[in-house]
């Protein structure tokens, strides 16, 4: 198992903590089909010119605020200024798929299987193969040391 010090940590347990909650609630941070603009605005009985007058803008360019957020090209900057004209808060936040020391360890298991593979392939053409069991050897001491320096998983390519 990964023991850097992030994940040995208070802080990286608490961090842990925080995004486990995030993920147990992430249906509700779902993005909801038209956006949370136009839902909240729709929600309060504004209508798209209230809100343009509200920003500064035209009904128009407020509609259009609303289309680039459903096409994900609204800027933070864009959603925060929306966000104050409808009375809310801007929560940007980026939620791991599984916790991080999972995460971590998926890579240095895929990291030290695909740095094994090239070892073994580069013996068997010296012929000098090994055996299962001495790849499996090799495995374990590259994780190893990948757990000793983490930070040099993320240096390999991602389709590994």
């Amino acid at each position: 198992m990964l023991k850097t010090n992030l994940m040995t940590s208070l802080a990286g347990q608490q961090t842990e903590r925080r995004f486990s909650a995030l993920r147990e609630q992430a249906g509700l941070l779902a993005t909801p089909k038209g956006g949370w603009i136009r839902l909240l605005r729709t929600s309060l009985g504004m209508r798209q010119q209230d809100l343009g007058a509200r920003l500064g803008i035209t009904a128009q360019a407020a509609g259009q605020l609303e289309q680039r957020e459903m096409d994900e090209a609204v800027t933070l900057k864009a959603l925060r200024q929306a966000a104050d004209a409808l009375g809310a808060d801007l929560h940007y936040v980026l939620v791991p798929r599984q916790p991080l020391v999972a995460t971590v360890e998926d890579r240095i298991s895929r990291a030290a299987r695909h740095l094994a593979r090239q070892v073994d392939h580069t013996m068997r053409l010296e012929n000098q193969a090994t055996g299962d069991a001495a790849s499996q050897m090799r495995i374990r001491h590259i994780e190893e040391q990948l757990r000793l320096t983490p930070s040099l998983v993320w240096t390999l390519p991602d389709d590994l």
